[in-house]
């Protein structure tokens, strides 16, 4: 699964990056930014969607609501969707021929079982670099009319990296492959679903974190720092 990730690159760089990566309109005075270390189900996510023809930014609560859903609770479970049955669930099968996303990160956490602890590893590509999880969104409406923008981290199974850490890993997007699964005018399901694969452990790293991690409370680079061996 995925249930903490982190976005830190500095406001120029990512400027930068996404510049070069999306058909974003004036991105620079619509990103409202600050790095985060430690990003928890329910807070605010960065992500990039489109409309077929312009991409977007913006935030999206994590934690996913379908738009018939009798409130808003549902999202604390719904965190991650499994792309092996994504397109066969009542809860996302729309979102995944309709409503894709990508959630941006350049790290994530996962804790490993050790006989009888759970130890923090912190998971990263080997340059530092920007990558982009696969995701659905979704709108919903509250009684009053409130509208809520929600999504899904979708999971596959893990690279040799790791498996030897946890069962699942969050779907990490080929570059190349972004902007199809952005598009909403590709529905072909099978075609999706070959985008949702574990990505290539060679281009991946993995290390013990502090157990400040544990608690969302902490947000500082220090949870991203390695445990001295």
């Amino acid at each position: 699964m995925c249930g903490r990730f982190v976005l830190t690159l500095d406001y120029d760089m990512l400027v930068d990056i996404l510049k070069g990566r999306f058909d974003i309109e004036n991105i620079a005075s619509n990103l409202d930014y600050i790095p985060r270390y430690n990003i928890a189900p329910s807070q605010q996510v960065l992500s990039v969607a489109s409309n077929g023809k312009k991409d977007r930014i913006g935030y999206l609560r994590w934690g996913f609501v379908p738009s018939w859903a009798k409130d808003t609770k549902i999202g604390y479970k719904m965190i991650n969707a499994r792309s092996e049955s994504v397109e066969t669930k009542p809860s996302y099968k729309k979102s995944f021929i309709n409503n894709r996303c990508v959630i941006l990160s350049n790290g994530f956490y996962e804790w490993k079982k050790e006989k009888n602890s759970k130890k923090p590893m912190f998971i990263t590509m080997r340059n530092n670099k920007l990558f982009c999880m696969a995701g659905l969104y979704s709108i919903y409406y509250t009684k009053d009319k409130q509208k809520i923008s929600t999504c899904t981290i979708l999971t596959t199974t893990p690279n040799t990296l790791m498996s030897n850490i946890h069962n699942r890993m969050p779907v990490i997007l080929n570059k190349d492959d972004e902007k199809s699964w952005l598009n909403p005018n590709i529905k072909d399901i099978t075609y999706l679903k070959s985008l949702l694969k574990p990505y290539p452990t060679s281009e991946m790293e993995a290390y013990e974190v502090s157990s400040l991690v544990n608690s969302p409370k902490n947000e500082s680079p220090l949870c991203t720092k390695p445990v001295s061996s």
